[in-house]
């Protein structure tokens, strides 16, 4: 991909339901088991999952799209009171500055009321980006995401920061 300006927006059309869940679905393809998460982990990781999961979300304007020369390339979402909820990035993209913008724009969302502390349950893999905002802090390991009912469980840490 060629380094050009990335536009970020709120998200809208139906279509945008459609490359939130493309995103996500590759950003689950490149981890790479049995670190962090083992081969059942990754394989079972979308299961239950579609677009219809995404379509509510994207057409109330909540998650932030980022473009690069008219791709999505990643997505964000933050919601008052204070949780980063998703921050998903291509892996071509990774590294040009986009996961720091959507980061920056979920926490903006999530601080909407005025919120002086933001919390996320992150992913093994994505811990360290957090860790990497100034002020993020691991508060707890051993969760798991919800829904995964019949399903080997994704291991989540729990993590804050205060403002």
């Amino acid at each position: 991909m060629n380094q050009v300006e990335t536009q970020y927006r709120r998200s809208g059309p139906p279509t945008d339901a459609e490359a939130v869940y493309a995103v996500m679905l590759a950003s689950v393809r490149r981890l790479a088991p049995p670190d962090p998460y083992s081969q059942e982990v990754v394989d079972t990781w979308m299961d239950g999952r579609s677009v219809e999961d995404y379509r509510d979300d994207c057409a109330s304007g909540e998650i932030w799209i980022a473009e690069l020369s008219g791709e999505v390339v990643g997505f964000s979402q933050g919601t008052p009171p204070g949780e980063v909820k998703r921050l998903f990035v291509k892996e071509a993209a990774i590294g040009l500055g986009i996961g720091t913008e959507l980061m920056k724009r979920a926490l903006s969302d999530a601080r909407a009321n005025g919120e002086t502390e933001v919390i996320i349950d992150a992913t093994l893999n994505a811990a360290s980006f957090y860790e990497g905002w100034g002020g993020f802090h691991r508060i707890g390991t051993g969760g798991v995401f919800p829904g995964r009912e019949g399903l080997p469980p994704i291991e989540i840490v729990h993590m804050t920061q205060s403002f």
